[in-house]
């Protein structure tokens, strides 16, 4: 698969499989992906991708810029189906809702769709969800509908689906690099990063012009408590490389995060294995993750809550038992029904659930191995 012009709407990337012939051929398909404009952004998919080549599955990855308009998606949908079934992939996996949407053509690979948060549960803001969110979220939620089977982050998002489909949806949070996210001394990664040495620091990682982020949350409960402790300053990360996010999390001294909707944020549990103390709003899988992780909490959204806690937070310095938390999945082990691999294209979760005459119990494939 030769690269695309690498400034057009959509990027073509290969990651072949390590250790010699490919076992197997995957397709991602996805509208985050690190670029020279964004090298931070989609890389917890890269990470997937890379976590599959690593285990003998050759990965094509088509990048679908959808940041520089819609005209992106609508590319997407004319060249999917046709990329699909020219080469031999023994998978498609779409990423996040938007993406999912111009796939919805694909009919001749087993389809995977993975949800991230915001493509089911919507872009709140101060007001609740706008009209455009409302709509996306009932089209993504009914795409669903032609995958194969769906992956979400969280027992929540899982619950935005149609009832008819959650029996084919998986609860899989994304992994943490626990050697890339580990504790190191402070004073070190803050002479890395040219940071004062001294004095509290409160970290705020994410887009703050993001109204679902709510760095404005951040800021007041930074200012109270900044109003009775000297030398507490806050501290907004936003554009990092991902390579550096490690670093930045170590020269902090505890972790802020207000967000008014996710699904299983990344950020919180990269934190936890850097063993960061966190307070945070009861969004997605957070308070499953952080029950009864001491200097970690949960407060609702607002300053006066979230003051306190961030004081107990700064005292702490470390949370030790966060990285072992961390490694704990919470929804148990993974192991994906079969599923359809019919050429007739019906993509249905059993014999008694299929409206389509023609979907024979042989044509179900065995169980997803790339061991």
């Amino acid at each position: 698969m030769a690269p695309v012009v690498p400034g057009g709407a959509i990027a073509v990337e290969r990651l072949p499989a390590e250790g010699g012939e490919a076992r197997r051929k995957v397709l991602f398909v996805t509208n985050m992906w690190p670029d020279s404009e964004r090298p931070y952004y989609g890389s917890f998919i890269a990470s997937q991708a890379r976590s599959l080549a690593g285990a003998g599955v050759e990965v094509d990855v088509l990048y679908v810029r959808g940041y520089r308009g819609n005209g992106a998606y609508l590319t997407a949908l004319r060249r999917l189906p046709r990329l699909a079934g020219r080469a031999p992939y023994d998978l498609v996996h779409v990423h996040y809702g938007h993406t999912a949407a111009a796939g919805i053509a694909i009919r001749r690979r087993p389809l995977v769709i993975s949800f991230c948060g915001g493509d089911l549960l919507g872009e709140p803001r101060d007001d609740g969800l706008t009209r455009k969110s409302r709509v996306e979220v009932a089209l993504f939620r009914q795409v669903a509908r032609v995958a194969t089977s769906t992956i979400t982050k969280s027992r929540a998002m899982e619950e935005a689906l149609p009832a008819s489909l959650r029996a084919r949806n998986h609860v899989l949070p994304n992994g943490v690099d626990l050697r890339a996210f580990s504790p190191r001394p402070r004073a070190e990664a803050r002479a890395e990063l040219g940071w004062e040495a001294e004095g509290k620091v409160i970290l705020f990682l994410g887009d703050p012009d993001d109204p679902r982020k709510n760095v404005e949350l951040a800021r007041r409960a930074a200012e109270l408590v900044a109003g009775e402790e000297r030398g507490v300053r806050l501290e907004v990360a936003w554009g990092v490389e991902a390579d550096r996010i490690p670093t930045v999390m170590n020269a902090a001294d505890c972790l802020v995060f207000p967000s008014r909707s996710e699904g299983s944020p990344n950020v919180v549990k990269e934190a936890m294995a850097c063993e960061l103390p966190i307070v945070s709003t009861p969004v997605g899988d957070v308070e499953e993750r952080l029950e009864g992780v001491a200097d970690c909490y949960v407060r609702p959204p607002s300053a006066e809550a979230f003051a306190p806690a961030l004081r107990q937070a700064l005292a702490a310095e470390r949370a030790p038992q966060a990285r072992n938390w961390s490694r704990a999945p919470s929804c148990g082990s993974w192991s994906p029904p079969p599923i359809s691999s019919s050429p007739t294209g019906c993509r249905c979760s059993g014999p008694r659930a299929c409206r389509t005459r023609r979907c024979p119990s042989e044509w179900r494939a065995p169980r997803w191995s790339f061991r």
